[in-house]
């Protein structure tokens, strides 16, 4: 008698959006990796996004928007609330492939088996790999770009860390720029964040507040409404006051601007996508009207976590009571830790 095939189903934050798949149960768990191209961050606003490779799923396509952000890839999102869903690739030569943004599947952890971080030249620093060496005492293999077949690289992968960069040697350079650019991969959405002046942060919750006050604040958190209108389930913030934020010509920070879209995703919350490419762009609640949290994929600087401008909380992860992948969460929380100990802001 042969076994049952497993089906899963997946939903957006708003649930206009579902899709389900039907896996053999033998395939269990479903290899699964974090991917950190630029195309990944700036359309999904993420630091990198968490995909699982899937036959093809059963979807109504009617409530996505289409985003064709290569020549052979199609990423689908929520219209309504701007959640990455689905990925469909086609290739000359080779047969279409379906990935879907695991964070988005209603089913536990031990489902899926994550392997890799890929296409992390681009990073610069690593990005999220830098603190997520390992989950649950597996290291997870680190790639250049794709994983190869390179007998030298089957446990590891083939991309290294580069040397530290100390303050020193960048010091000149951007730490006199003007502004760091946000912006999306289609470039419909593009704002300038100023680096903040000495006054600001008398605005700002005290929790929020970075100890270097040439830098903004910045976390990681893994809260359902997150995950659910990004596709991940680790979500990257910086936390600039509107009054240092500029559109491209000029005027002052608003949230209707560009292609941007407004999801009102809960009482007195407002959270901004893109409605050509679909990436997170900023969450904002009437408790901090004076600020906003920006997406940290979208953010142009030398390395994927713009360190030079952010100041990242190391001793936390917010939000951990609504993550479900517990594996994960503890690889994050230790990797943190690892790279900076105790700072402002960690209780």
């Amino acid at each position: 008698m042969s076994e049952k095939p497993s089906t899963f189903h997946a939903t957006c934050h708003c649930k206009t959006s579902t899709l389900s798949f039907t896996v053999p149960t033998c395939s269990l768990p479903l290899p699964t990796h974090f991917c950190h191209c630029s195309i990944c961050r700036r359309t999904h606003g993420t630091l990198c996004t968490i995909h699982t490779p899937i036959p093809k799923p059963e979807v109504n396509l009617s409530s996505f928007t289409a985003y064709a952000s290569s020549s052979y890839v199609v990423r689908y999102f929520c219209s309504t609330c701007g959640a990455h869903m689905l990925d469909r690739a086609k290739e000359d030569g080779k047969e279409e492939s379906w990935c879907v943004a695991t964070s988005l599947v209603d089913a536990d952890e031990q489902t899926w088996s994550f392997t890799d971080h890929i296409c992390l030249d681009g990073t610069v620093d690593g990005g999220l790999a830098g603190w997520l060496a390992e989950i649950e005492g597996k290291r997870l293999r680190m790639w250049r770009g794709k994983p190869t077949d390179e007998a030298e690289y089957e446990e590891t992968g083939d991309w290294r860390p580069g040397p530290a960069v100390t303050l020193s040697e960048t010091d000149s350079k951007s730490r006199q720029e003007d502004a760091l650019v946000a912006k999306c991969h289609c470039g419909g959405v593009e704002f300038h964040i100023s680096r903040p002046l000495p006054s600001a942060f008398t605005q700002m919750p005290a929790s929020l507040v970075p100890a270097d006050k040439n830098k903004w604040y910045g976390l990681t958190e893994a809260c359902n409404s997150c995950r659910l209108v990004s596709g991940c389930a680790v979500i990257a913030w910086m936390f600039p006051l509107t009054s240092h934020i500029t559109l491209p010509d000029g005027s002052p920070y608003r949230p209707d601007f560009g292609t941007a879209k407004i999801y009102k995703s809960s009482e007195g919350v407002e959270r901004t996508f893109c409605g050509r490419c679909g990436a997170m762009v900023v969450y904002a609640t009437d408790e901090r009207g004076a600020m906003v949290d920006v997406a940290a994929g979208l953010l142009m600087a030398d390395g994927a976590r713009a360190e030079e401008w952010v100041e990242w909380r190391t001793g936390k992860v917010g939000w951990e009571r609504d993550c479900r992948w517990k594996g994960m969460l503890k690889g994050l929380k230790d990797g943190l830790r690892a790279c900076g100990g105790k700072q402002v802001g960690d209780n």
